[in-house]
């Protein structure tokens, strides 16, 4: 008869989880730190000709373009994102969303309708919406020429 060999001895689980732990809490910590790491964004001033505008894709399908601004951490805010969007005629760059960042969106040219708190409105040059954290919200062009807007996100350090 020959004698089986336990799949677990008794003597190398404990080490053995215990060195798996320590590796899962090292993970943790260089995430985190690679989070905190990231560089507060300065202040400064930024022409529309400095922003490098690409095609922005729904579904695999290009809807417009985008260019950002700003994007990253500030000292009040976790995160802080503005940038420009050029939606194509009869597009939308994504369907209603919602996310926990506050939002401005404001219209520079163009015709379209925005959808904010379960009410559309027909917007065009000079409208701004505002999106309180995860309150669906979203923007389509719906004349014959793009719609051009500004968008301005920030979550601040203490939002959960």
């Amino acid at each position: 008869m020959t004698r089986r060999t336990p799949l677990f001895r008794p003597s190398t689980v404990l080490p053995s989880l215990l060195a798996l732990a320590l590796a899962a809490g090292w993970a943790w910590r260089e995430v985190a730190h690679a989070q905190e790491a990231r560089p507060i964004t300065t202040s400064k001033t930024v022409n529309v000709d400095d922003v490098a505008m690409s095609v922005y894709k729904d579904e695999g399908k290009p809807v417009g373009r985008a260019g950002l601004y700003f994007e990253g951490p500030t000292e009040l805010c976790s995160s802080l994102v503005a940038g420009r969007f050029v939606i194509d005629p009869g597009k939308s760059p994504h369907p209603p969303h919602v996310h926990p960042d506050e939002e401005i969106l404001i219209v520079e040219s163009g015709r379209g309708e925005i959808f904010c708190d379960g009410k559309t409105m027909k917007v065009g040059p000079g409208s701004v919406m505002f999106s309180a954290p995860n309150v669906p919200h979203n923007i389509s062009s719906s004349g014959p020429e793009p719609v051009v807007f500004y968008f301005m996100k920030w979550l601040p350090k203490t939002a959960k």
